[in-house]
């Protein structure tokens, strides 16, 4: 699939939310951040080399993917913290639309996250999910800080 066309339907998307498509460009091809209050918010466009094993389609060529993931807060230290906090953040990814947590244990992280395939999606079914993300991470990024005591991810600006 030919990813450029879909850069400039993203683009669009941002344009249509108030953002300026140029200013959130990030360093690589289909890659762009935007902020929304001390919220960072990545969107990427990308075809995989190799297939997964998580794969929900099974095509010889793997699909391309449009992915919007804000980091959220950093995981409590005690694991008695750590419990209530995977079990209140898995109740909340019920309550969600077009969007759910997951763990970058790596960077001790609590992100939220959205991914769709490519294929098929328009200017609309990119708008909705960045204005989700972006709601979600920003309120709950103040939320688990404070119930949990937890430190906010701060943005590389």
């Amino acid at each position: 699939m030919e990813l450029k066309k879909q850069y400039t339907l993203v683009e669009d998307a941002l344009q249509t939310i108030g953002v300026d498509p140029e200013l959130a460009r990030c360093e690589g091809d289909g890659q762009w951040m935007v902020e929304r209050g001390e919220t960072e918010i990545y969107i990427d466009i990308w075809q995989p080399e190799t297939r997964n094993q998580w794969e929900y389609f099974q095509d010889d060529k793997p699909a391309a993917v449009f992915q919007i993931v804000a980091p959220v807060c950093y995981l409590p230290d005690n694991v008695e913290d750590m419990e209530r906090f995977y079990e209140e953040i898995l109740y909340i990814n019920h309550h969600m639309f077009y969007g759910s947590f997951t763990v970058n244990a790596e960077e001790k992280m609590a992100v939220i996250g959205f991914k769709r395939l490519l294929e098929g999606c328009n200017r609309v079914e990119m708008i909705e999910p960045i204005e989700s993300i972006g709601y979600y991470a920003e309120n709950l990024s103040t939320f688990l800080s404070e119930k949990y005591g937890l430190k906010k991810v701060e943005k590389n600006s």
